[in-house]
């Protein structure tokens, strides 16, 4: 945004290739958003935000995707978290044990030593377990070794006996030293592969405070608040991290499920004030645990939705947390506006979690 060679705003946007429910797709992360403080409040910020949509919208992108420093910036611009990371801190106070499959581990610093083999393993993890994630490269992992190194932090690599594991980025932050970027392959063994990274980590630097960042699917693994010996385990926070917001509603209903196994449909009014092209009815289709949602634009649209009930309206913003935000999560102002024959087909709606998404910013 300028004006006369003059700088008024600006943003970045990250190319990335993300898995939605197993299929690639592209987008972007939006990052570095800044206005000049002599034009704050004067509606740059909503002219670049504005115009990225309908270009990623062009390039035929569904979604993007931030990490907020204030989520109140991005609330009327009808980003969403979709998102959250777990985050607990431990303590050593005492002669930490070891754990007795320790030796089973080796740890080393930089990338693994089949790059290539890695990434297609954890990929193969990754779209199992969520349902949406990043798509890992070699040079992804490259790119995220040279920047935990920019920031005087190490990225490491796991074996267990002898096959590839997983991985870690540790590096200092304040009074803790930080354990995040953490993927473990093996879903039946990742408590042995978190422990066992701390116990490497103490007894390295024996650094007496540790961070874990984690996604959310780590919960279960997590042990509870208490003191185990020699280690005081603190609670686990929960916070939402990442925010996106839909651009293409039509070609993200492709991705989505339904929890119900039968045949519904409603008209239903979406409301956009940034898109003209995505603001208006949609037929919305489920057939068995697929999901439709088409645009009425008259002809055989209007054609096919004769006799299905009305579904009422939602707004883009709050249609975007009811397909990423969790259902436990969801507050009854999201329904403002949807009948209960919309309200019925949009809770059966699977939503898009859990996600992981490890942008280093």
């Amino acid at each position: 945004e300028a004006e006369a060679g003059e700088i008024r705003g600006m943003l970045h946007l990250n190319p990335y290739r993300l898995f939605v429910r197993g299929k690639e797709v592209d987008a972007h992360y939006i990052v570095g958003v800044a206005t000049d403080e002599e034009y704050r409040r004067q509606g740059v910020m909503r002219e670049l935000l504005a115009d990225t949509f309908h270009r990623l919208r062009e390039r035929g992108e569904m979604l993007t995707y931030l990490m907020p420093a204030d989520r109140d910036y991005y609330l009327p611009f009808d980003f969403r978290f979709g998102m959250c990371q777990l985050e607990q801190e431990i303590e050593c106070f005492g002669q930490a044990g070891v754990p007795a499959y320790f030796d089973e581990f080796r740890f080393a610093a930089g990338l693994p030593e089949d790059v290539e083999a890695a990434c297609r393993t954890e990929n193969v993890t990754r779209v199992r377990d969520f349902a949406i994630c990043t798509e890992i490269t070699p040079e992804y992992l490259s790119r995220m070794e040279k920047e935990a190194r920019s920031d005087f932090a190490r990225y490491v690599s796991v074996y267990q006996n002898g096959a590839y594991a997983g991985r870690f980025v540790m590096g200092a932050e304040n009074d803790c030293l930080v354990l995040s970027q953490v993927v473990c392959v093996d879903g039946t063994r990742r408590e042995e592969f978190l422990y066992g990274a701390l116990s490497y980590c103490e007894q390295e630097y024996h650094y007496g405070r540790y961070q874990l960042v984690l996604d959310e699917t780590w919960k279960e693994v997590l042990r509870q608040p208490g003191s185990y010996d020699g280690v005081r385990i603190l609670p686990v926070k929960e916070k939402p991290v990442i925010m996106f917001r839909i651009l293409d509603l039509e070609k993200l209903g492709a991705s989505l499920e339904s929890d119900s196994a039968g045949d519904d449909a409603c008209r239903i009014f979406v409301k956009d004030a940034f898109f003209d092209e995505q603001e208006g009815s949609y037929l919305l289709q489920v057939k068995g645990r697929r999901v439709l949602f088409e645009k009425m634009s008259g002809g055989q649209t209007d054609n096919a939705s004769a006799g299905v009930p009305d579904g009422g309206s939602v707004t883009i913003g709050a249609l975007t947390e009811l397909l990423f935000g969790r259902k436990k999560d969801r507050e009854e102002k999201l329904y403002k506006g949807l009948t209960p024959e919309g309200r019925r087909i949009l809770e059966s709606l699977r939503p898009f979690c859990p996600v992981c998404i490890q942008e280093i910013v």
